[in-house]
């Protein structure tokens, strides 16, 4: 088992997948490409996630065995979470061919950025944290009580507890050889319609380990349509290029409204891999494939939507440029897609660094099937109009204001680009401006700010660098101060005469009140002291999660929790039943580090307009003779 890494940059994209527990099995393959080529989690030529985490940083995963824990925990995978501070421990339980997973809370701590652990030779387990030039620390947790007897084997798991499937499994994967018997063929063949997907992908793997030579006549007279699909997948992975035609005919036999949805998915899959590997078809045969697929397009299921758009935009079908536009305006996310064990939400508060990002972010996430078709879209060469092209560049301008990961500008302007290729020389220059070309800096992978930002270098600020800089604040900048202040986020979670956020304390008369010192103490380390009013609170619950976030209002039976900074009224429950402590955080919810994009001149403007209020007459905005007088 292993706990595999997200790419965060993804964030908000339809092929962001996230941190998640693996079966690691022979030959198992997890769809990792680069960017948009990610594959679906539903592809029958890779295998599912166990347990879908979340967002985090994976840096140490382990089983339990040999401590001195309760059996549950001595049978528990746990896994590490460097960016939320959470060590995950999770209860496998065998389902069919592989595991399901249980997850809880083990360990969590804001911040606990955990780097690596183990269990010792005395039956306790030892964990660091650190990195990142952050401080770092040795914990030792160990169980008070005592494991004798046959309790010390309790919850073991034996050959004889495996389910019939995971026998299969391993009976398959002895297959997985180059010098597998002959005999093997037909064992892999009787398991290739299997229900349970990792015995079926085992079957696979093992009729792939035989000579093509042996089963390409068998595999291409199949009439069972589940069996010829994952015969077909094979033949495309081991066959030369230029010879699938006759692949594509025989899956053309079979009766697509037949199958059911996970059917359709391997095999409009089938034909993918065919095309990829075999090449485009041409003639008759390819206005078969057309028509094949075209009748069931749109499907009404983002998946099957997702698999037919990038085939028949490959194929250039009539239409299907209109179709998947009209699919794109519409298009609908399936909120259950990728569930994750822990909500991005329940992340902001854990790690004010990283935290803030995502809060920004889900704010204004991006549509995810909007954003695939769109992609596909870019693609597409022919069966353009100019109302088509209008509404697909209009769609593409209203795509930068939503907020994904780092990548997100860049997979948009890429679609975008390539669309634009395919637009008459006469109209380039309208659909490059309707397209939001004024919105993209040069390389295209970010948005033009208008606003002023740090020309640095900036440094990791302490309040004794910084206070002697507060000597002589006199003829400051008023509009760079202003400028820095949004550029260091301030403004996204405080007011200042009247305008900022309201997450966070007013600061209009914030000079009136306190020194510059203490100014600086509370900007650079937030969490030394946090006001009740502003204060986070830590909901542990009887589950063994926790729920992190601003308590906002309090009834008999539940808590309303806010738990984004940006968008403050967005509020989820939690039943008073389900909470087995509330304690404050000691972590404020500002994030430290604010100030260290600064220059020292960009340092003195922000502190001037804090200290100020934003007010023009102020003294620090005279010379120093007028300030002195």
């Amino acid at each position: 088992f292993t706990y595999d890494s997200d790419m965060e940059w993804d964030f908000g994209m339809p092929w962001y997948r996230p941190t998640r527990i693996n079966h690691v099995t022979s030959g198992s393959e997890y769809g990792w490409r680069t960017g948009n080529q990610k594959w679906s989690p539903n592809y029958p030529d890779n295998l599912p996630a166990v347990l879908n985490i979340g967002q985090g940083s994976p840096t140490n995963v382990m089983f339990g065995t040999g401590a001195k824990f309760p059996a549950k925990y001595r049978n528990s995978l746990f896994a590490f979470d460097w960016s939320f501070g959470m060590i995950y421990s999770m209860t496998l339980t065998p389902k069919g061919g592989s595991y399901e997973a249980k997850a809880e809370e083990f360990i969590s701590g804001s911040p606990l950025p955990l780097t690596d652990g183990i269990i010792g030779p005395d039956g306790a387990m030892y964990f660091m944290t650190g990195g990142r030039r952050l401080e770092s620390d040795l914990y030792r947790v160990y169980y008070e009580g005592d494991i004798e007897g046959d309790e010390a084997n309790e919850g073991a798991i034996t050959m004889a507890d495996l389910p019939a499937e995971a026998k299969t499994r391993r009976e398959l994967e002895k297959l997985h050889v180059s010098d597998a018997p002959a005999s093997g063929l037909d064992l892999a063949w009787s398991h290739l319609n299997s229900e349970d997907r990792f015995v079926q992908y085992a079957a696979r793997i093992a009729v792939e380990h035989q000579p093509v030579s042996s089963w390409k006549a068998k595999a291409l007279a199949e009439k069972d349509p589940v069996v010829l699909t994952q015969a077909m997948i094979a033949l495309a992975r081991h066959s030369e290029k230029g010879t699938g035609a006759p692949m594509l005919q025989a899956l053309m036999g079979i009766d697509y409204n037949s199958l059911d949805e996970k059917g359709k998915q391997d095999l409009l899959r089938a034909f993918e891999l065919i095309l990829a590997r075999q090449g485009e078809p041409t003639g008759a045969l390819k206005a078969d494939l057309i028509a094949y697929l075209d009748g069931n397009y749109p499907a009404n299921n983002n998946n099957l939507d997702r698999a037919l758009a990038v085939l028949l935009v490959y194929l250039d079908a009539p239409g299907v440029v209109e179709k998947t536009l009209a699919l794109l305006e519409n298009a609908k996310d399936d909120p259950d897609y990728q569930k994750t064990f822990t909500s991005s939400q329940d992340l902001i508060m854990r790690n004010p660094q990283y935290g803030l990002d995502i809060a920004n972010m889900l704010a204004n996430v991006p549509p995810a099937q909007q954003t695939y078709l769109a992609t596909v879209l870019g693609g597409a060469t022919t069966g353009w109009t100019p109302e088509l092209h209008e509404k697909y560049f209009t769609w593409i301008q209203d795509a930068f204001k939503y907020k994904g990961g780092r990548s997100y500008v860049g997979f948009i302007d890429r679609a975008r680009k390539m669309a634009l290729g395919n637009v008459p020389k006469s109209d380039f220059d309208r659909y490059n401006e309707l397209s939001g070309a004024a919105l993209l800096t040069g390389n295209g992978n970010d948005l033009v700010n208008a606003d002023i930002q740090p020309t640095g270098p900036g440094r990791r600020w302490t309040v004794e660098e910084a206070e002697p800089l507060m000597a002589d604040l006199s003829g400051r900048d008023l509009a760079n101060g202003k400028a820095m202040y949004a550029a260091s986020q301030c403004l996204s979670c405080h007011t200042m005469g009247g305008q900022g956020g309201i997450i966070g304390p007013d600061l209009t008369q914030l000079g009136t009140r306190f020194s510059p010192k203490d100014i600086l103490q509370a900007t650079i380390n937030p969490s030394d002291e946090i006001s009740e009013q502003y204060v986070a609170s830590v909901l542990e619950l009887k589950d063994g999660s926790s729920v992190m976030g601003r308590i906002i209002n309090e009834d008999e039976t539940s808590y309303s929790v806010s738990q984004n900074p940006f968008s403050p009224d967005v509020l989820r429950k939690v039943a008073k039943s389900n909470v087995a402590t509330v304690k404050d955080s000691k972590v404020s919810i500002m994030m430290p580090g604010m100030i260290n994009r600064l220059n020292e001149e960009e340092l003195k403007d922000l502190m001037a307009y804090l200290i100020s209020g934003g007010n023009a007459s102020h003294e620090v905005y005279q010379n120093k003779a007028t300030a002195l007088k």
